[in-house]
């Protein structure tokens, strides 16, 4: 009895591993792109002007 328990876990394991290391990959993929965008608001933060505030020469 305990040996069937095991075989279906072993066997829904296998079923699922593809589409969950898809799933890990993709949430893996959002907390790298949500890391690199604190970082670029930090950096914006640090006392830099942004890039649309530089002085253009004479005509302003």
């Amino acid at each position: 009895m305990v040996l069937t328990g095991i075989g279906v876990l072993v066997f829904l394991v296998l079923l699922f591993a593809g589409p969950l290391s898809s799933v890990l990959k993709s949430i893996a993929f959002r907390n790298r792109a949500a890391g690199k965008a604190e970082m670029m608001r930090a950096k914006n933060r640090s006392g830099r002007a942004p890039k649309g505030a530089r002085k253009r020469g004479r005509r302003g």
